[in-house]
C-alpha cells in the first residue's frame, strides 16, 4: 500500500511541477516569446530555431501554439509562416524527457534548498525575480515527483498483478498506440506521457517497442487534444492547431511505417540507433522521444506549405470578404493566455481605428475630398462599431485573466479611451446624418465650412491618436479643440437665421450641437494621453 501511495504522490508532484513551470515561465517571458517569434518569421530557418528554443525554455508546445495563433489573429503572421513553430517546439520539449531519464533527485534537493533560502532572504519581493524563483520550485517538484514514481514502481514490480496489468495494456502495438493516443489527448503533452513510462522502463516492466508505440500515439494525441481545445478560440487558432494535427498525423504515419520496417523486415532504423547510442534504458526512451519529434518536424518541413493551404480551404474565413478597414486586425479573441500581449494588441487596434475617423465624413464631402475606396456612412459606422465591440470583449477577457498590477492602470485608461471613442463615433455618425439630410443646394456656406473644419480636425486626430503619435501631435489636437463657446454660439445663431429661411432649423441646430460634442470628445481623448505608446 505504501508503494501505491508513494506513486500517487509522485504523480501529483509531477503534474504540480509541470503546471508551475509552464505558468511561471510564461509569466517570466511575457510578451518576449511573442516578440521573438514575430521577429523570426521573415528569416529563413529562424522560425525552426525559435520554436526549438521556445519549446525548450517554456517546456510547453501549447504555449508556443497559442502565441503563434495570437500573431496570426493580429495580422502579424500567416499560417504558413507560423506552422514550423509547432513541431520544432515539441522537439525542444524533449529536454524534459532527457532530464527525467537521469536520476536528478539530488538536483531536486539542491533546488528545494536554494528556493527556500531565497524565500528566507525575501528575494520574492522583487517582482522581476519572483516568476523565475517559483519556476525553479516547480522544476524541483517535477524532478522529485519523477523520483518518487521510480521508487514506487521499483517496489511494485514484484507484484504479479502490476506486471500483468502492464503487459495487458502494452501487449500489442495497437493497444499501446491507443493508450498513448488517449494519454496524449488527455494530458495535452506527449512528453508528460513519456515521462510516466520511465519508471516502468527502469523497473524492467516495459521494453523499447511498446514504449515507441505509446510515444507515437501520444504525439498524435497531443495534436488532437490541442485541436479539440481550439474550439473555444478564434479561427486562426483553429486553423493553426488543425494544421499542427495534420503534420503530426503525417509524421505519425511515417514513424509507424519505419517501426514496421524495423520490426518486421529487420531494417535497422530509429530504435537501432537509440539502442546503439545509449546503454541506459531510460536514456534510450529520451532519445527515442527526441528522434520521433525530429522526424515529425522534418515531415512538417516537407509538407507544411501544402498542409497550410489545405487547412485554409477546409476552414474558410467568413469575414475575409469584408475589407480590412471594417473588421478587426489586431484583436485577439477567445481565451486570453498572455494579458500583457493582449493589451498591447488592443492598443494597436484602438490606434488603428482612430486613423479611420476622418472617413466618417466621406458621404458629405465633395467627391475629390473623399478617401480612396470610401464606404457609405451606415457601412462605415457598422464596421467601426463592430471593431469597438470586439475590443471591449477582449478587454473584459484580459481583466478576467488577472493581469499584472503594472498593466491595470493601462487597461483602465484604454477602457476609458474606448468609451470616449464610441461616443465620438456616435456623434460623428449623427453629424454626418444631419448634414446629409440637407439638400446640397440648400446647405448654408457655414455648414460646408463646419464639415471641412471637422474633417481637418479629424485628420489631425488620426495622427495624434494613432500608433505613431507624438507629444507635439497631441498638443496640436488639444489646441485646435480648445474651448470656443463664444464662437460656437455665433455659428449657432447664424445657422438658425439662415435655417429659418431654408426650412431646416432643427437639422442645422442638431448638426451644430453634434459638431461641438465631437470637438469636446476629441479634446478629452487628447488629454487622456498617447493611444498606442503605453
Amino acid at each position: 500500500m505504501q508503494d501505491w501511495i508513494t506513486g500517487f504522490a509522485g504523480l501529483g508532484l509531477l503534474f504540480i511541477g509541470l503546471r508551475m513551470v509552464g505558468a511561471e515561465v510564461q509569466q517570466l517571458a511575457g510578451g518576449r516569446v511573442r516578440e521573438g517569434i514575430a521577429a523570426s518569421l521573415n528569416r529563413r530557418g529562424a522560425p525552426q530555431g525559435v520554436g526549438l528554443l521556445a519549446g525548450a525554455f517554456t517546456q510547453s508546445a501549447g504555449a508556443v501554439t497559442f502565441a503563434a495563433a495570437g500573431l496570426i489573429s493580429a495580422g502579424a503572421a500567416t499560417l504558413r509562416q507560423t506552422l514550423p513553430l509547432l513541431p520544432w517546439s515539441s522537439v525542444g520539449t524533449s529536454l524534459l524527457v532527457l532530464a527525467a531519464a537521469i536520476d536528478l533527485r539530488l538536483m531536486a534537493f539542491l533546488l528545494f534548498g536554494s528556493v527556500g533560502l531565497s524565500l528566507l532572504l525575501r528575494v520574492d519581493r522583487y517582482a522581476g525575480l519572483r516568476p523565475g524563483l517559483f519556476a525553479l520550485l516547480g522544476l524541483a517538484l517535477l524532478l522529485f515527483g519523477v523520483g518518487l514514481l521510480k521508487s514506487a514502481i521499483s517496489g511494485l514490480r514484484a507484484d504479479p498483478a502490476v506486471g500483468a496489468l502492464v503487459v495487458g495494456a502494452t501487449g500489442s502495438f495497437g493497444l499501446a498506440f491507443l493508450l498513448g493516443l488517449a494519454s496524449g489527448s488527455l494530458l495535452q503533452s506527449a512528453q508528460v506521457a513519456t515521462v510516466l513510462l520511465l519508471p516502468l522502463v527502469q523497473a524492467g516492466l516495459l521494453g523499447l517497442a511498446p514504449v515507441a508505440a505509446v510515444i507515437y500515439g501520444a504525439s498524435l494525441g497531443t495534436g488532437l487534444g490541442r485541436y479539440l481545445l481550439a474550439g473555444a478560440i478564434d479561427l486562426p487558432g483553429r486553423r493553426l492547431t488543425l494544421a499542427g494535427l495534420v503534420v503530426r498525423a503525417a509524421g505519425t504515419v511515417v514513424l509507424v511505417g519505419l517501426h514496421g520496417l524495423e520490426g518486421y523486415v529487420g531494417i535497422p532504423l530509429l530504435q537501432a540507433w537509440v539502442t546503439a547510442a545509449a546503454a541506459n534504458p531510460a536514456l534510450q526512451v529520451g532519445l527515442l522521444y527526441l528522434g520521433s519529434q525530429v522526424l515529425i518536424a522534418l515531415v512538417g518541413e516537407v509538407a507544411g506549405a501544402g498542409i497550410a493551404a489545405r487547412v485554409e480551404r477546409w476552414l474558410p474565413d467568413p469575414a475575409a470578404a469584408e475589407p480590412p478597414e471594417l473588421r478587426p486586425a489586431h484583436v485577439p479573441r477567445g481565451e486570453v493566455r498572455d494579458p500583457a500581449g493582449a493589451r498591447l494588441l488592443c492598443q494597436l487596434e484602438y490606434a488603428r481605428l482612430a486613423t479611420f475617423l476622418p472617413h466618417y465624413l466621406d458621404e458629405v464631402l465633395a467627391p475629390e475630398d473623399r478617401s480612396p475606396g470610401a464606404f457609405g456612412l451606415a457601412r462605415r459606422h457598422a464596421g467601426s462599431t463592430a471593431i469597438l465591440g470586439a475590443l471591449e470583449h477582449c478587454l473584459s477577457a484580459v481583466l478576467r485573466a488577472e493581469p499584472a498590477a503594472a498593466d491595470l492602470e493601462a487597461l483602465v485608461r484604454l477602457r476609458t479611451r474606448i468609451a470616449l471613442l464610441r461616443a465620438l463615433q456616435a456623434s460623428l455618425h449623427a453629424f454626418a446624418q444631419d448634414v446629409a439630410a440637407l439638400p446640397v443646394g440648400e446647405r448654408p456656406a457655414r455648414v460646408e465650412r463646419l464639415v471641412q473644419g471637422l474633417h481637418a480636425v479629424l485628420g489631425v486626430a488620426g495622427e495624434a491618436l494613432g500608433p505613431r503619435s507624438t507629444d507635439e501631435d497631441r498638443q496640436t489636437l488639444r489646441k485646435i479643440t480648445g474651448e470656443r463657446g463664444a464662437l460656437m454660439e455665433q455659428v449657432r445663431q447664424s445657422l438658425l437665421e439662415q435655417g429659418g429661411q431654408a426650412g431646416h432649423p432643427e437639422r442645422l441646430v442638431d448638426a451644430t450641437l453634434h459638431f461641438e460634442k465631437c470637438l469636446w470628445l476629441l479634446r478629452r481623448l487628447s488629454d487622456d494621453g498617447a493611444a498606442g505608446t503605453d
